[in-house]
């Protein structure tokens, strides 16, 4: 009713207003303010003095504001073709070259938003021109949706026919019983063409034990057609091959009355292949680890033995009977063993992901080492439901490992007093023959020789130290400037834009350079030598030496890093590259070379070391400026592990809060809105239990970490039956500390 009574208002006004601007005999029709804003289509006015120039937006309707979004003042500043009214000045001249006064024209456009929208609109321009001025009127009409619809219809049928065509799965459809479709994957699941699965059904493709079973389930679906209902069973293709389906049953009915059957069937032969291995499998399963030699051992989620075999006895002297039900605190073993075990059994429960580490054990006043795998067992639901544990004793390869490192060792230290006895001889020689020890070019081959001894190995003792790359190789060139001196060689140094930083030992990063800077400098007679580093990735950088030499055959790029294998050059031992190689393969780096006959070389090599770089730094800062601004509340009683929570949290942004007791916890959090609270178990007062569960009590949305020691594996399921989202562990290591507050402060 209060509609009706609102339209007869409008009409009432409209009709004053009409009578009011015929009484007061108004010649322009663009004075109709009012019956122009009442008008709900959007409208447009446009005015120019001639048709060689663009009109301007002279008035503008409500609905035409609503549109675009802009005020009139703003859609003032823009010209009809940036508003989208008109496609171009050549439309503009057409139009008002073709049309008469009073005439109109229909077109397609985009009508551009404030908002940066651009709206599919057919719009209907109409030309009147008076006092030799060009009038324009332009209504929109709305049109992205219609066309949408249209092309949707358009190409439905031609979409589901391509899509039908590249889905693994088959497609059958039947209309009152009969296929009417059937899509390529069908053909192949079962072997038969498409005109021969018109004429087959079910029953024919199935196999012989399996056809009661499917004629009670077709039965089951004349009586309940609604939803999708879905079979499985084994067929035998046309080459005779047995595979299991899964037919999933849809029922439509038209319009006309007709039922439509649409059939969805999968090939499932090598899940249902799994399935049947895995039932077997845990019939042998107990068979083969009770005649394992390793310990394998089954974890539940309260991190007891739920399963042990047979050589767990042999190795703690503990009996199998015992191990079942408890949990190795139970069992009086070694509480730092316990502390770590519980440890890598919760990182598995928690992460989902295997883990592989060593551990020790002591029985009869011997020490073994195992090799441990944590392997999750998942739950249908995709959860971790139990561990199971793989330990294998390798005491013995770890003496081995000992005594090849010792042997190592002994071959290190004899190549180092060969390689004092080379030097010691040169020296002796020179000064015998009052000579420079550098100048006697007879001796550089042996004193490469002496050099290859010394370091022609992989580094055990790797000093690390912070370096900045771009000083670091300024230095170098500089030190090494001279041996270009008496050539006719340029030289340049290439650094990144972006200051680097990395960790490495500075000596034998140097000496490589040096390697490959002199090898460089010898193989180039004329032209340019260049050296520097450039960015590889987020976790390395590359190190080059490029020359303009003679270069070597792209065959021998790998062999020249072979011990005395020298190439294009003369009286030369062959053992500088062969010593970069071994100096790179301390810096856990890898190098190659890239060279063609007479074009030159490069040499290169990665320093996968920690790169500390701008990007990376940017990257870090980024990652973690959703912690700003963010409250955080960290209930803990010690001052020490406060002091340490505060001087991880601090430096990202986040705003700390403390409480030192539950109760003053609860409190806390019920006055105060807070991003994540950190909770102590061990309090004064309630513990951290009790004031989890108090706060779950009014808030269930806050994220809770419990922090609890290594050991106390009871704490961490007990937190989190109260109402904990996490835990993390006592002492804190930072890193996994941050990655976990990071998860939820960032969310």
């Amino acid at each position: 009713m209060d509609n009706i009574e609102e339209l007869k208002k409008i009409i009432a006004e409209l009709e004053s207003e009409n009578s009011r601007l015929k009484s007061s005999n108004a010649s322009e029709v663009f004075s109709f303010g009012f019956l122009f804003d009442a008008v709900k289509q959007p409208a447009f006015i446009l005015e120019a003095s001639k048709s060689d120039a663009l009109p301007v937006i002279s008035k503008i309707n409500k609905s035409g504001l609503e549109l675009v979004k802009f005020s009139f003042e703003e859609c003032k500043k823009l010209t009809p073709v940036e508003l989208g009214l008109l496609n171009s000045q050549e439309q503009y001249t057409q139009f008002v070259n073709s049309l008469s006064s009073s005439q109109s024209v229909t077109y397609l456009g985009n009508i551009s938003t404030k908002n940066g929208q651009t709206i599919k609109s057919e719009l209907t321009l109409y030309s009147f021109s008076k006092k030799n001025a060009i009038h324009l009127l332009v209504f929109q009409r709305n049109i992205g949706n219609q066309q949408k619809v249209v092309e949707a219809l358009r190409q439905s049928e031609y979409r589901f026919l391509q899509m039908a065509e590249n889905i693994s799965e088959g497609i059958t459809i039947a209309e009152q019983g009969k296929v009417v479709f059937v899509n390529s994957s069908m053909t192949k699941i079962t072997g038969y063409s498409k005109e021969q699965l018109a004429d087959i059904d079910e029953f024919a493709l199935a196999r012989n034990d399996e056809v009661e079973r499917i004629k009670a389930f077709k039965q089951k679906l004349t009586d309940y057609p609604k939803g999708i209902h879905g079979i499985e069973f084994w067929i035998k293709t046309k080459s005779g091959q047995e595979k299991c389906i899964k037919n999933n049953y849809t029922f439509s009915s038209r319009g006309d009355g007709k039922q439509s059957t649409y059939i969805i069937t999968s090939d499932i032969t090598a899940s249902k292949r799994i399935e049947q291995a895995l039932r077997k499998s845990q019939s042998d399963f107990k068979m083969l680890a009770e005649n394992s030699p390793d310990i394998i051992t089954r974890y539940s989620k309260e991190l007891k033995y739920i399963y042990v075999n047979a050589t767990v006895e042999k190795r703690t002297g503990i009996p199998v009977s015992e191990f079942i039900g408890r949990n190795n605190l139970e069992l009086n073993l070694d509480s730092d063993l316990v502390s770590f075990l519980e440890e890598m059994h919760l990182e598995v429960f928690r992460t989902g992901k295997t883990l592989k580490f060593e551990y020790r054990i002591a029985h009869h006043d011997e020490i073994r080492i195992f090799q441990a795998h944590l392997v999750p067992e998942m739950s249908k639901d995709g959860k971790v439901e139990s561990v199971l544990n793989v330990s294998r004793d390798i005491t013995q390869i770890k003496q081995v490992e000992r005594t090849l490192k010792q042997e190592k060792q002994n071959i290190i230290e004899e190549n180092l007093l060969i390689a004092d006895n080379l030097e010691k001889w040169s020296q002796n020689y020179c000064t015998a023959n009052n000579v420079s020890l550098y100048e006697a070019s007879c001796l550089q081959p042996i004193l490469r020789i002496a050099e290859w001894t010394r370091y022609g190995h992989i580094h055990e003792n790797i000093e690390l130290e912070k370096i900045s790359v771009n000083d670091f190789i300024k230095d170098l060139f500089n030190k090494n400037a001279s041996l270009i001196d008496n050539k006719n060689i340029e030289a340049n140094i290439f650094l990144p834009v972006i200051e680097v930083s990395i960790f490495s030992d500075k000596i034998i990063l140097e000496k490589t350079l040096k390697l490959l800077f002199e090898n460089a400098v010898e193989a180039t007679t004329s032209g340019k030598i260049e050296i520097g580093y450039d960015i590889y990735n987020d976790k390395e950088i590359v190190f080059f030496v490029k020359d303009t030499g003679c270069g070597i055959n792209p065959d021998d790029t790998e062999r020249v890093f072979k011990p005395f294998v020298c190439i294009n050059k003369e009286n030369h031992a062959g053992l500088g590259l062969s010593i970069a190689e071994k100096n790179v393969e301390s810096l856990n780096g890898i190098i190659w070379c890239l060279s063609a006959p007479d074009t030159g070389s490069t040499f290169c090599f990665t320093h996968p070391a920690q790169v500390e770089n701008a990007i990376s730094q940017h990257k870090a800062k980024t990652e973690k400026q959703g912690w700003k601004g963010k409250k955080v509340l960290v209930v803990e009683d010690t001052d020490t592990n406060y002091f340490l929570v505060e001087a991880v949290m601090s430096q990202y942004g986040a705003e700390i809060e403390r409480a030192i007791t539950g109760n003053n916890a609860v409190k806390m959090a019920k006055e105060n809105s807070y991003n994540l609270i950190l909770m102590d178990i061990q309090l004064p007062g309630i513990n951290g239990y009790e004031a989890t569960k108090q706060i779950r009590k009014f808030n269930t949305e806050v994220p809770i970490i419990a922090q609890t020691a290594y050991a106390m594996y009871d704490n961490v399921v007990h937190a989190l039956d109260a109402g904990c989202n996490d835990f993390v562990s006592k002492p804190i290591k930072t890193k996994k500390f941050i990655s976990l507050l990071d998860k939820y402060l960032s969310a």
